[in-house]
């Protein structure tokens, strides 16, 4: 019995310490009854198919205090010029629907120049992870680009202990961890943002 409770007391200081920020809710892409919704004015594309972005900046939204879901959020962004191209979010045009409650910055390589194009979702700038790390702790929240059956994907990064980074994952609709599902740090996101109370 007390070997039982000194567990669950080591398991949840080690929650508490890995989710510094605020709680995100889990919101899967491909749950009913956005999944089939058009993504942006794409005429192929879906939430469910191609919405890990927009599903993961209305996660974030929403561990800010903002009421929204990813089928809301399309059609405010849709409506908004929130896309690029019919379906490409545009980062910083996401939190617009917040009123300025949330602001957007990209996390850049450490001496790098900064990105004339800072809505392009594919430049491989990679910060290291002590830069994600400190974010979390100041109690912000990462959206990292990862790769999942060789596509581009997004997640959101919710807090670590340690080096291990906990994530929210739009696809499969779950929590786990980066490493554990993409492998390491390194190996795993090819760029990365933070999301902020303002």
């Amino acid at each position: 019995m007390a070997a039982g409770l000194l567990a669950l007391a080591a398991w949840s200081l080690g929650g508490l310490w890995a989710l510094a920020g605020p709680p995100v809710p889990t919101l899967s892409q491909r749950a009913q009854p956005w999944s089939r919704q058009a993504l942006g004015s794409d005429r192929i594309d879906t939430i469910g198919s191609s919405g890990c972005a927009l599903t993961a900046v209305t996660m974030v939204a929403s561990a800010y205090g903002y009421s929204t879901n990813p089928a809301q959020m399309n059609q405010w962004l849709t409506a908004h010029g929130g896309y690029i191209e019919n379906d490409l979010l545009l980062w910083r045009q996401a939190t617009a629907v917040t009123q300025g409650s949330i602001r957007w910055q990209w996390l850049h390589v450490p001496g790098m120049v900064s990105q004339l194009r800072t809505d392009d979702q594919d430049i491989e700038d990679l910060p290291p992870i002590s830069l994600v790390e400190a974010q979390l702790d100041a109690g912000r929240l990462v959206v990292a680009e990862v790769r999942l059956y060789g596509g581009m994907h997004f997640v959101v990064i919710t807090g670590h202990r340690a080096d291990i980074l906990y994530i929210n994952d739009p696809w499969f609709g779950d929590r786990t961890t980066l490493q554990t599902r993409y492998g390491s740090y390194r190996q795993a996101v090819h760029s990365a943002q933070v999301y902020y109370r303002s």
